[in-house]
């Protein structure tokens, strides 16, 4: 099965954070404090978040990892 990479860019920071998904569900790589546009994407592509990875401490930003993966359940 194909699977869809889709970035969530905050140009401001010089940061991506992306969502990987089947069509189904998706796994959040590196997700911002601000977790709302990685809820609508993964809201308007009908898929549900079933993981959340960091891939190192983002000493850079606030990472949304802890609460999106309450809010969606997806601590993998």
């Amino acid at each position: 099965m194909p699977v869809e990479v889709s970035v969530i860019a905050t140009s401001s920071l010089g940061d991506r954070s992306y969502l990987a998904s089947d069509g189904r569900v998706a796994v959040v790589v590196d997700p911002q404090r601000d977790i709302d546009r990685v809820m609508y994407l993964a809201g308007a592509q009908g898929v549900r978040i079933s993981h959340v990875v960091e891939t190192h401490v983002h000493n850079d930003y606030v990472s949304g990892g802890l609460e999106l993966a309450r809010v969606t359940g997806g601590g993998g």
